[in-house]
């Protein structure tokens, strides 16, 4: 059986600091990331997410943000950069198309 790691969309959200959940450098984060971008993603690179909506970060458990569940297929650090990018990459595309 394969482990499964928590992403929570803290971990990449560029407007936290690094004591309010993010993981990753701000380069690197992005901005108010949705816990189905983080799905749709964590699919594309083959981690068989799991999407739990009504989960709540530990640091703001009033706020139902939701997590996803993927594979664990490398670093934790590494995992949540990867997902980071593909959100920007997703991000860009949708918004070439709409032009």
């Amino acid at each position: 059986m394969i482990e499964k790691i928590v992403i929570w969309p803290a971990y990449l959200t560029a407007g936290k600091t690094k004591g309010e959940g993010r993981i990753i450098s701000r380069r690197n984060a992005v901005k108010s990331p949705k816990v189905e971008e983080i799905e749709k993603v964590a699919r594309m690179l083959g981690m068989e997410p799991v999407l739990e909506k009504e989960k709540a970060y530990p640091k703001t458990h009033w706020d139902k943000s939701g997590r996803v569940l993927v594979n664990k297929v490398g670093r934790k650090g590494e995992i949540v950069k990867e997902i980071a990018k593909g959100i920007k990459e997703m991000r860009e595309k949708s918004k070439s198309t709409r032009r």
